[in-house]
């Protein structure tokens, strides 16, 4: 049920009830015109407009007060059923069903107060719009007496005397669920529609995501298996080779001919891993031969030079000992190898102390000297 108050908007109302010529309105493509001829009347439209109709009535029962611009002028119902509730039915029934729906408004409303009761078959499922003017027994227009606080009263009575002879459930009792008038309806129809599509792109999207990095593993997990049998095949080839090889070794000489090949290419190839190391191995021994020899011709020339230091021990131990004392300290380590200066005289020794000490204060006077005039 919805409330109407001004007289375009029960116009509009007439209009699309009626399908008067020219009428459009959003959302028309949900009446099929080829099926408007189908349309019918349990209560006959007025010869004359909703709105003349409403006036007159207001009229004709004497509403003293006058009616202000705010004031609900009609009250429109929309009755019909959910699904195929109407697929099959014969037309005798129908008309049974939505003449038992006036039956009903006429009793809560009273007849005489129905401007039209139309069934409308052209659009998705066949319903009936019934128009009525909110006239109350007392002679008032007032919506209020009929449908403040009474709309779940409504519903009841309405299962009661129509939708129980019908087999149709009662609505739930309670419900916040309000009407929607068509135009809305479509637009949000339409709209879910729109959400519904958008939302099936994405999940398309989704999915071709999806399939590529699953052919992608797929493709991964294939490669990973080729890898897997390479290294196994060849695992166990290297496994028959050296199983061939050993056999070789042991004197036992395949009879086929594959066991055959296999014992030939494991010898070969261990003949030449052989190769390779006695290759090494004879530049290892070379190498160190060098260093043999060399140590050898070293050892030599050291054997000669300890020769010559004592022989200038023993036969100019004076010479020997002024080495001695004047040598660096490399040198002194190594005439230290052999033997400290062969013992001479207490004072001798001091005077060639003395002499050597002298020496190398001469020495350093003569290098001053000369780092004094490269100065000047």
């Amino acid at each position: 049920m919805k409330k109407i108050k001004k007289p375009d908007d029960i116009g509009k109302i007439e209009n699309e009830n009626e399908r008067q010529e020219g009428y459009t309105r959003i959302g028309r493509e949900t009446i099929d015109t080829e099926r408007t001829h189908n349309n019918y009347h349990i209560v006959p439209a007025p010869d004359t407009r909703y709105m003349e109709f409403i006036n007159n009535r207001i009229k004709e029962v004497g509403v003293k007060r006058k009616v202000k611009d705010d004031a609900v002028r009609m009250a429109t119902f929309v009755i019909g059923a959910k699904g195929d509730y109407f697929k099959d039915m014969p037309p005798e029934t129908e008309r049974e069903f939505f003449t038992d729906c006036v039956n009903f408004i006429a009793k809560q409303m009273g007849k005489e107060n129905i401007i039209s009761a139309v069934v409308h078959k052209d659009e998705t499922s066949p319903h009936i719009h019934i128009n009525v003017v909110p006239i109350t027994p007392d002679n008032r227009l007032c919506a209020k007496y009929y449908f403040d606080g009474k709309m779940s009263e409504w519903q009841t009575k309405v299962y009661e005397e129509v939708g129980k002879k019908w087999n149709l459930e009662r609505g739930k009792e309670g419900s916040d669920a309000k009407h929607v008038d068509p135009k809305t309806y479509n637009k949000v129809v339409k709209q879910a529609t729109a959400d519904a599509r958008a939302e099936n792109e994405d999940l398309k999207e989704a999915n071709a995501t999806a399939r590529h990095y699953l052919d992608k593993t797929i493709e991964q997990a294939d490669q990973a298996r080729a890898e897997r049998d390479k290294l196994i095949a060849e695992r166990d080839k290297e496994a028959n080779y050296s199983q061939a090889l050993k056999d070789a070794k042991d004197g036992k000489i395949a009879r086929g001919k594959k066991e055959l090949k296999e014992q030939v290419i494991a010898l070969t190839v261990e003949n030449k891993r052989l190769e390779n190391e006695n290759a090494i191995l004879a530049k290892d021994n070379g190498d160190l031969f060098k260093e043999y020899q060399k140590e050898k011709t070293n050892g030599q020339k050291a054997e000669v030079a300890k020769k010559a230091v004592f022989a200038l021990r023993e036969h100019e131990p004076e010479a020997y000992a002024r080495t001695f004392f004047k040598a660096t300290s490399a040198m002194q380590s190594f005439i230290d190898l052999f033997a400290a200066p062969v013992p001479l005289p207490r004072n001798r020794l001091r005077e060639i102390e003395r002499e050597i000490e002298e020496e190398k204060r001469q020495e350093q006077t003569f290098t001053s000297t000369r780092s004094w005039s490269k100065a000047d």
